[in-house]
């Protein structure tokens, strides 16, 4: 990152003299205007303005990202040119030059906080008296570094640069409270106050640094003759370059990013490439620039940058930007991208045209259910904010404007009609067929096109608010809210429903939550101490003493980290683009070092992989999941919620050929809206939860399609923070025994199958296929064991109502118990027989569970008891331990009372 921002303002740095009579020298590539406060002095060509610039020659024009006059020294006048990372020293008496890196200035290097080492808005030296002291203007925020003292101050820009006489600065207008083009010092008033002019676009504001503004306005209009006198160009800003671009060139099209210039400029160009066959465009690649050079001429940028980064590789790996320089406010001229080999020998030539402010566009569907509302704007003066923050009316569209993404449609919905009579939850089944059903946009395709549904509530979880439940086929196209949730908790207009929607949105651009990013881009503390949309305000701990929900939202300033937006705006297409990449691939943890065991573990917990070893061929693949007290702590708590759908859970696969994947899983809900996480305490009463984990299918697909040997490891985040490493557990696939075992294997096996076997069925009309692949499996081998699958995912789905949205309307398919309890029956009673090839404990258990569910649904309590009375054997006749034992009663005793209560009315 270049050590200051790059500005559109139509000088590149101004210097004021430190001697004698107020006088300016601002400077534009080779050329120069001299002011007075009375009067122009002079204008044209730096060398023949300011002769002690003389040797500053061609190159040295270059380093134009900013300039400062540093106080007289020795009886002679130095001044510092900044370009990129470099820094160039002009002694004006003697007219000699030194170059070298920034951090070779005074005592920079080892007085500035990361904070301050890059992207610095303005810099201005302390006046005579006062040698050696520079303060630093970046965002809303000032630090002052003294070269023999160090660090001096730093804090906001309304407290002033010093700690003594700066009570004016605490008057200055917001939109004059930070993000300075330029800080040039003024002449004293007349008691010797210091003054000084802050410059932002073509506006100017004169403080006094006592007593406060003397006048703002335009750059002609501040009162100030040799200010009204600056040539035109130099008081207009040139037109900004930041935004998207998009050009042709041999067939190919181009979507370029200049990400350069406003509050969170990254200083850096992507692009991405499509190629061109008759009426079809199809994507090609794409390239990314960080930090590239930004040279600014009289008449020209030209921004360079060697040895670009693609996603699939290209010769073509150094970048020339040229754009004319023209006022703002005028048209746009047109851009020349030249790419090509190190050699010269290669190269594309693109004539790009300006597209838009916003890096990338959006169009966003937003539907609701007839009942619901969908969220509309918050006023951020309603909550506690950050020192310094400036408020603002966000709506979901301009959060991400600020960003740089533009949501087009945003905020507008189409209602679905509810006739059904009935208050139904929403399953992700049901959910993916009312998008590809009801979003007039979806296709199984890339494209910048996203669907909200704004529900009523969700089936696997009365507290969820939100998830991203689009994981099949394409990914990441469809994202749901719950807006009965969002009633319940009171939460519906406040800051946690934008945050809902927002947080779920960027889950749909591929971004994870805080703390699960990829190792080595964490934030603070592991992620947990972001402030962003994507971590949980619960979850906040920022490692220095603020924990938890007020201490976040006292910090939160309602944005991305620069990281997100680093992958928001200049992402490889794939990687971002709804219907790109899937979920979390190119933006989850990796396998490696996630999964080794950490060097000292005093985390009081201990996680293990259970269940079966060996698996038929078209088996689904289940885990036993143990999360459990070691006995060094007497008691800990826990997260009751460990599952492969937990996000605090993830799986490491590597399969027989030696490819190591993170298990995917096809929907994983965000628990940590509105509510908190449920926990509970490990002790010698509950020494562990379990759960089970369906490892066989997921986002990327079938993860055992092969016979041979697997291994898995599994690591936990605790609540603490702490990384809870399983030791590797090896599982077999067997190789079929005779054609029955194949047939049926392969029947098992399938994309479609994977995921309704993960649904427990769906209706779906795109897993047809799969049903009917299940299906053959109990018509035809229906005496096979592997038929309590087909069975169970059958039975679950026939047992419940399923809604699909029609012509605007929800239609429901009523139960069908007595097929409901045909298949569960069958599906348990081969389970309880054959613990080798049946449904594995946990999931027998949910499926007795369910079974019982079903027959109270049809109104036969008798049968449903019995249901739950035959669990409580069957595990007690299985020897299962105590406090299992004790965990599934307290589950049928709970059940038992609700069923009774519902059938009680």
């Amino acid at each position: 990152m270049a050590f200051m921002r790059y500005k559109s303002t139509g000088f590149d740095w101004a210097l004021a003299y430190p001697e004698g009579e107020w006088r300016v020298l601002f400077g534009r590539g080779a050329n120069g205007a001299l002011i007075s406060e009375q009067s122009l002095v002079a204008s044209g060509p730096l060398a023949e303005i300011e002769p002690r610039l003389a040797g500053r020659g061609e190159a040295r024009q270059h380093f134009s990202d900013g300039a400062l006059m540093k106080s007289p020294f020795a009886g002679t006048w130095s001044s510092i040119f900044f370009q990129g990372d470099r820094a160039q020293l002009c002694d004006w008496k003697r007219n000699t030059w030194s170059e070298g890196p920034w951090t070779w200035v005074d005592n920079w290097d080892s007085g500035l906080p990361s904070a301050y080492r890059s992207q610095l808005d303005a810099l201005l030296q302390v006046p005579d008296g006062y040698h050696w002291q520079t303060s630093f203007f970046k965002g809303p925020r000032v630090l002052t570094l003294h070269k023999p003292k160090g660090l001096l101050r730093e804090g906001l820009i309304t407290d002033g640069p010093e700690a003594t006489g700066c009570d004016g600065w605490a008057k200055l207008p917001v939109d004059f409270q930070g993000d300075f083009d330029h800080v040039v010092p003024y002449r004293p008033a007349s008691d010797g106050t210091r003054q000084t002019l802050l410059i932002k676009g073509d506006q100017g504001l004169i403080l006094n640094w006592r007593t406060g503004v003397l006048v703002s306005g335009a750059l002609n209009a501040l009162g100030v003759p040799g200010l009204a006198a600056l040539p035109h160009d130099f008081r207009t800003p040139h037109r900004p370059l930041t935004g998207r671009w998009s050009g042709t060139a041999d067939g190919q099209r181009i979507d370029l990013r200049i990400d350069l210039e406003g509050e969170r400029a990254l200083n850096a160009i992507s692009g991405d490439i499509f190629t061109i066959t008759g009426s079809t465009t199809a994507y090609s690649d794409s390239f990314r620039a960080t930090a590239p050079v930004v040279q600014q001429d009289t008449d020209q940028h030209r921004i360079t940058q060697s040895n670009i980064k693609y996603a699939h590789g290209s010769p073509l790996t150094r970048l020339s930007l040229t754009v004319p320089r023209s006022a703002a406010g005028g048209p746009a001229p047109q851009a020349t991208l030249r790419l090509e080999s190190p050699d010269g020998t290669q190269s594309k030539v693109f004539t790009c045209s300006h597209a838009g402010k916003a890096f990338r566009s959006v169009e966003m569907e937003t539907d609701s259910m007839e009942g619901t509302t969908v969220f509309q704007q918050y006023d951020t003066s309603r909550s506690p904010t950050p020192p310094g923050y400036r408020n603002r009316v966000l709506t979901l569209a301009s959060a991400f404007a600020e960003a740089g993404i533009d949501l087009v449609g945003a905020g507008t919905s189409n209602t679905v009609t509810d006739t059904s009579g009935a208050d139904l939850r929403w399953s992700n089944a049901e959910l993916h067929a009312a998008m590809t059903g009801h979003f007039s946009l979806h296709r199984d395709v890339p494209q910048w096109k996203l669907w909200t549904f704004v529900a009523t509530s969700y089936a696997e979880g009365d507290g969820t608010l939100g998830i991203l439940f689009d994981t099949f086929g394409s990914h990441r196209q469809g994202t749901a809210v719950f807006h009965t949730a969002l009633a319940r908790y009171g939460l519906t207009g406040t800051r946690a429903e934008l945050f809902t929607y927002v947080h779920e949105i960027g889950h749909a651009f591929n971004m994870l939550h805080s703390w699960q990013k990829p190792l080595g881009k964490l934030g603070p503390n592991w992620g947990r101490g972001d402030l962003s949309w994507m971590n949980y305000a619960q979850e906040y701990n920022n490692g220095k003493g603020r924990v938890g929900t007020v201490h976040f939202w006292e910090d939160f300033p309602f944005r991305f980290t620069d990281g997100e937006l680093r992958h928001l705006r200049h992402g490889f297409y794939r990687h971002v683009v709804p219907g790109g990449d899937n979920w979390t691939v190119n933006a989850a943890l990796v396998a490696g070092e996630a999964f080794t065991a950490p060097a000292a573990d005093e985390s009081g917990l201990a996680l293990t992989l259970g269940g079966k070893t060996g698996f038929a061929y078209g088996e689904p693949v289940m885990a036993e999941v143990k999360l459990s007290r070691t006995g060094t702590h007497r008691e800990v708590t826990a997260a009751e919620e460990i599952g492969g759908h937990s996000e605090r859970t993830s799986f490491a696969i590597t399969d027989p050929s030696g490819r190591t994947r993170v298990f995917r899983p096809p929907v994983r809900r965000c628990a940590g809206h509105g509510q908190a996480e449920a926990t509970t305490t490990l002790n010698d009463q509950r020494p562990a939860v379990y759960a089970t984990a369906y490892l066989g299918y997921g986002g990327e697909g079938l993860y055992f399609a092969e016979p041979g040997r697997y291994q898995v490891t599994a690591v936990h985040q605790a609540l603490d923070g702490s990384r809870i490493v399983s030791p590797t557990r090896t599982l077999l696939v067997r190789t079929p025994l005779d054609r029955t075992d194949q047939e049926v294997g392969e029947l098992l096996i399938g994309d479609a199958q994977g995921t309704l076997l993960a649904l427990l069925g769906s209706d779906a009309p795109q897993l047809a296929a799969g049903n009917d692949a299940l299906q053959e499996v109990i018509d035809r081998h229906g005496r096979h064991p592997l038929a309590a699958w087909a069975r169970l995912a059958r039975g679950a789905n026939a047992g419940r109502h399923f809604q699909h949205i029609t012509g605007g309307r929800i239609e429901v398919r009523e139960p069908d118990i007595k097929e409901s309890v045909t298949q569960l029956s069958n599906a348990i009673a081969v389970s309880r027989t054959d613990q080798d090839t049946g449904l594995d404990n946990l999931t027998l258990n949910a499926a007795m569970q369910r079974l019982a569910r079903v027959h109270a649904k049809a109104g036969d309590l008798q049968r449903a008891e019995g249901v739950l009375d035959s669990l409580i054997g069957h595990f007690r006749d299985q020897g299962a331990s105590r406090p299992v034992r004790t965990r599934i009663r307290q589950q049928t005793d709970a059940l038992r009372t609700e069923i009774r209560r519902t059938a009680e009315g």
